[in-house]
């Protein structure tokens, strides 16, 4: 009763943000398959026909969700004024690597899309890389050039797989993961990176003398 009081007090714009909220962490937590709008109606503590008043179905519901965790990644990415190139670099590489171990199923495809995922997947995802490596070379303050932009796109692509691996239960330490990230940056880029302290154990000896 109390839920549905609270949500009887939202405005149109905040009940919607809500009925989002619960759907997002739901299919975060479960996958999209196993939640029910019946389920999402009465975590949010509103009626069936108010979901479907906001939204005509769950598939609905699952793109307005995937909209808003894509504007969640670019925000939470997004670099910070006053803040040096390398430390909006850190942040934006942290801030993805920790939306992506939160993520699962259809959201975790918004951070390396399969093949099979939805058509909204792969536009939001694509929209996605093209403002990274927009900034990143802005960063970077590399020439906006095509041998420029398939370094950078690669490399996100590197990123993405370390993201898989390290998710999943590796021992590899995150400062480490970070420096392996960032290291790799200025190879493809060709582009000096300041290193921070610790970030020299970031791979193995031998190969950092290799690639020194």
């Amino acid at each position: 009763m109390s839920n549905n009081s609270e949500a009887s007090r939202l405005s149109p714009d905040e009940r919607r943000e809500q009925i989002l909220r619960v759907a997002s962490e739901r299919f975060a937590r479960e996958g999209f398959d196993a939640v029910s709008v019946r389920d999402i109606a009465q975590e949010a503590g509103v009626t069936r026909a108010l979901v479907y008043h906001y939204f005509p179905g769950k598939d609905s519901l699952l793109d307005a969700v995937l909209r808003r965790e894509a504007e969640a990644i670019l925000m939470a990415t997004s670099p910070l004024p006053g803040r040096s190139a390398r430390e909006n670099l850190e942040r934006a590489l942290g801030a993805y690597l920790d939306h992506f171990s939160a993520s699962s199923g259809q959201l975790r495809d918004l951070y390396a899309p399969h093949a099979s995922a939805p058509a909204l997947v792969h536009e939001l995802a694509a929209a996605n890389h093209v403002v990274q490596v927009e900034r990143i070379l802005d960063y970077l303050d590399l020439a906006d050039t095509t041998l420029s932009r398939l370094a950078v796109g690669g490399w996100l692509g590197f990123v993405e797989e370390v993201a898989r691996e390290s998710g999943g239960g590796s021992s590899v330490p995150r400062e480490q993961v970070l420096g392996l990230c960032l290291r790799a940056l200025g190879v493809v880029t060709g582009s000096p990176l300041v290193l921070g302290s610790g970030e020299e154990d970031s791979i193995e000896p031998s190969t950092r003398e290799n690639n020194s």
